[in-house]
């Protein structure tokens, strides 16, 4: 096997100094999610989780991009040793697992997060609906890299009798799928967020923090059109774009998916900006017994972590909504008790976002 040098080609050069850095910005804002949930004494869940395990994947595919050019990418396929090629079309499974777990683990971490800080039944479950859709792409996708070839080897060894798929088409198909993931995903807090009541400069702010990942779905459009163009022939030359966009596109997910945990990082680094806005609490007592223990140290614990990342202390619903519960529960005498840990949209700890 003959082994070449990253840098011969100035578009192969490029694309990994600049997957580097974006590799390094997701690590750098990883890190920084840490720290957030250290200032804020939070501990960690498994939003976190699925971030770092996403990250990890990312360095794995940061690695066999550089692997790739070492084994002859950009390289025509009839001027790299056989053995050159034979790798490179078996890393190219390994690739697709490694890419698929680190955009399953993105997506999970983003849901995880909204489980973690909406209340809201409604919520919940659509949240649950899109966690079985990630799952489903990531089952289909790995269904695909196993069965598109008859018989298995024929992925390597395209002389061996059988019958292969069109990989452009799978790969075209899965990523429309990934795609649709990704807007639903992005877009599933826009409407709950716009019913609370609040201004629409702090609407605005908590739309633009969840709707940063709209950015990662454009990635995903480009790679989509990139993969239709290549040649598996003539593998080694052709899939230099493809193998970019394959790096760029989770380690942007993953550096997206810290962005709502900063806000303590920037109130320590910034605070002239925080010093604004004050708190407000509602002081009126607890007098009836609307809520049981464990329901209503559930949703101080949630309020804790709510307030950990925005100002509210809740995503909940409207009073009355799809949770079944209303600010103001009747007792068994008719009588309404005002219950402060039942927060509604009306409940806003900060008035503005950047307090």
């Amino acid at each position: 096997m003959q082994l070449y040098n990253v840098f011969a080609f100035p578009i192969v050069r490029d694309q990994l100094i600049a997957n580097t850095i974006l590799v390094a910005l997701a690590t750098f804002l990883v890190i920084l999610r840490g720290v957030s949930r250290r200032i804020r004494k939070n501990h960690l869940g498994w939003d976190d989780a699925f971030c770092v395990a996403g990250l990890l994947h990312t360095y794995g595919m940061l690695g066999m991009q550089f692997h790739y050019a070492r084994v002859g990418m950009r390289h025509h396929i009839t001027a790299i040793p056989a053995e050159n090629a034979v790798l490179i079309a078996k890393m190219l499974l390994v690739y697709q697992i490694v890419y698929y777990n680190a955009m399953v683990l993105a997506k999970f971490s983003y849901l995880s997060f909204y489980l973690r800080i909406f209340v809201s039944k409604e919520f919940r479950i659509l949240t649950w609906i899109c966690m079985g859709c990630a799952g489903a792409y990531w089952t289909g996708s790995m269904l695909q890299i196993f069965l598109i070839c008859t018989p298995f080897e024929r992925n390597w060894n395209p002389a061996l009798p059988g019958h292969c798929a069109s990989q452009n088409v799978a790969f075209s198909t899965i990523g429309a799928f990934n795609l649709l993931t990704d807007v639903i995903i992005m877009a599933l807090p826009i409407r709950f967020v716009w019913k609370l009541q609040m201004s629409i400069a702090t609407k605005l702010a908590l739309v633009g923090i969840f709707g940063l990942g709209i950015f990662i779905s454009s990635i995903t459009i480009i790679r989509i059109r990139v993969l239709t163009t290549v040649d598996f022939t003539d593998l080694s030359y052709s899939m230099t774009w493809a193998a970019f966009w394959s790096v760029t596109e989770p380690a942007l997910a993953i550096a997206n998916s810290c962005a709502p945990m900063l806000r303590p990082i920037l109130k320590a680094a910034f605070p002239s900006l925080f010093s604004s806005v004050r708190a407000e609490y509602s002081t009126q007592p607890l007098t009836g017994p609307s809520l049981s223990k464990n329901s209503m140290a559930k949703r101080v614990h949630g309020m804790d972590e709510m307030d950990s990342e925005f100002p509210l202390t809740q995503l909940g619903q409207k009073p009355g909504s799809a949770d079944g519960r209303s600010l103001n529960d009747q007792s068994q005498d008719g009588r309404s008790h005002y219950n402060p840990y039942q927060t509604s949209e009306s409940v806003v700890r900060n008035p503005k976002f950047l307090s």
